[in-house]
């Protein structure tokens, strides 16, 4: 395993084991957008494989300090970057330009070469993004629940266009493919400040008559985290009961093939072998069969037919509903879901529904697949010293 995916995966656990879920901006997802965009500009400015190695391994580590301090984050990235690639007797030289590109990335300090111009520019390229208005959202959501910074969604709008305008790229590479969706996002949030500032103008006075805007998934920042949160720990359970069950086949699929062979050539000298190894071979057998069931993927048939969908009663997010379909078929089906919020909240309903129930398949399954392993384990050692005492005496 490489230098970078060995830091990807400890990067990967420490964000999702110690980050917590106010960091709707500073997640993980913004981790690993940044290292694609560090690899992007790079290769797109023929950069040689050490320095993109550089780049990547700085773009992992940048904001792992958040799971320590939020203000001065850079310095805490620093240590855990250090710590991590002297464990990994990382040369001091790249190690030194990891550092670098790390501590480029805090606010105010101008990059000095062109390693730290890619890193400063990787950090900020959801500026250039399309849905630059959705990452301003958690980075809103982020300061209200950990800085208690709250503002009129006014302010909001005209700070974050000033921070558009004084902007620029450092490279001609990010300033060519994320500077012109730059001014696109400056030209919305003009348009969203005016439009708040015109509502400010209406009168406030208070309709009594109103009732309150139902809760809903989509407009609830809590409940969107709530059900991202759900999702990713059902992936991460899936991902370990899956790994449960390949230990379970290996163990046993090791029994049979060595162990019972090995005990097999003896039972015509020790009769009193057979009924052991009879038992430890139905034990093994039964083990993998269970285990097997629990990582056999499920049935699926890849098409959803159109009053499905209208309905509500299916899932395009997933692909097991839609690998059938033409594109056609499927672009229609997802503007029928995304048309209308209610179709798009039972499409996030049942999308973790369903995970959860086939996240309890699993579990199920694994759990008689231990019990069975542990039993028969027990019971060919009672058969053994039954077997020992009765014919072997």
């Amino acid at each position: 395993m490489s230098i970078t995916q060995e830091a990807e995966k400890y990067v990967t656990n420490l964000l999702t084991e110690q980050l917590s879920d106010s960091h709707s901006y500073h997640s993980l997802d913004h981790t690993m957008r940044v290292r694609d965009a560090c690899l992007e500009i790079g290769k797109g400015m023929e950069l040689k494989e050490e320095d993109l190695e550089v780049l990547e391994l700085a773009a992992l580590f940048h904001d792992t300090g958040f799971i320590a301090q939020y203000d001065g984050h850079e310095e805490a990235s620093h240590k855990i970057a250090l710590d991590f690639l002297t464990a990994q007797e990382y040369k001091h030289k790249k190690l030194d330009k990891v550092l670098g590109c790390i501590a480029i990335t805090k606010m105010g300090v101008e990059p000095k070469n062109q390693l730290g111009e890619i890193m400063k520019d990787a950090d900020l390229t959801n500026l250039g993004r399309a849905d630059y208005l959705e990452t301003l959202a958690d980075l809103r959501h982020e300061w209200e629940v950990i800085l208690g910074q709250k503002h009129s969604d006014k302010d909001w709008y005209q700070l974050n266009r000033s921070f558009l305008k004084s902007h620029s790229y450092y490279t001609a590479y990010a300033e060519k493919h994320f500077g012109a969706q730059v001014k696109e996002n400056q030209k919305v949030l003009k348009k969203l400040a005016q439009a708040e500032k015109g509502n400010m103008k209406k009168s406030t006075k208070p309709n009594k008559a109103a009732k309150p805007a139902p809760t809903s998934i989509t407009g609830s920042r809590s409940a969107q985290m709530m059900f991202k949160t759900a999702s990713r720990n059902h992936l991460d359970l899936s991902s370990l009961a899956d790994n449960k069950a390949n230990i379970m086949i290996s163990v046993n699929a090791a029994i049979v093939t060595f162990a019972l062979p090995v005990a097999w050539s003896y039972i015509s000298t020790y009769e009193y072998l057979l009924f052991p190894s009879i038992t430890l071979l139905i034990t093994c057998l039964a083990s993998m069969v269970f285990a097997t069931l629990a990582t056999r993927p499920i049935k699926m048939i890849g098409f959803t037919d159109e009053e499905k969908i209208k309905s509500g009663q299916s899932n395009l997010f997933f692909f097991g509903n839609f690998f059938n379909m033409s594109f056609d078929e499927y672009h229609l089906g997802m503007q029928q879901t995304i048309e209308q919020e209610d179709r798009l909240e039972g499409a996030i309903m049942r999308d973790l529904y369903f995970l959860g129930r086939s996240l309890g398949r699993k579990y199920n399954q694994l759990r008689i697949c231990y019990n069975i392993f542990m039993i028969g384990v027990i019971l060919t050692v009672i058969v053994f010293m039954i077997a020992f005492n009765v014919l072997g005496a």
